[in-house]
């Protein structure tokens, strides 16, 4: 692993999506499949028989923190490919109050900013351009900030 591969984040990140998989499958009438072999897969879930694809992003703010929600631009451009490939491609932002989605269209554009220690490029996505499709109190019982997921 690269030095910059953050574990405990990454393991956040995987309690957020083992979370919430049971939601995207009935969301996307599929049978998601993480890739196991690679923690360095781009994109969360796939259904090949479908078509659909799946990334979840797990924020630790309510849904009203921000009106524009960060994702790196390397998602942006794999979804992108994906699209190419005769994929649907969704994004699902999982916020400690509600959980949002977006679906990546071909034509889609966005405002990028740099940012962290090493300048990664991320897009910006207003939320208003994102729809609701979940209020769960219970994501609201959280730790130090972050969704409880344990």
């Amino acid at each position: 692993m690269s030095s910059n591969f953050n574990k405990t984040l990454w393991e956040y990140g995987r309690k957020v999506e083992d979370k919430v998989l049971p939601l995207v499958n009935s969301l996307y009438d599929c049978d998601f499949k993480r890739n196991e072999n690679d923690i360095y897969d781009i994109l969360d879930f796939r259904d090949e028989e479908k078509k659909k694809i799946v990334e979840v992003k797990g924020r630790r703010v309510l849904s009203t923190t921000y009106k524009k929600t960060l994702i790196t631009s390397s998602k942006i451009t794999a979804g992108f490919m994906a699209i190419e490939e005769g994929y649907e491609v969704y994004f699902l932002f999982v916020f400690i109050d509600k959980i949002f989605r977006y679906q990546l269209e071909e034509d889609a554009s966005f405002e990028c900013k740099l940012t962290g220690t090493n300048c990664i490029a991320h897009y910006l996505i207003p939320m208003s351009d994102l729809t609701e499709v979940l209020e769960d109190p219970e994501l609201e019982e959280q730790e130090h900030g972050s969704l409880c997921v344990g």
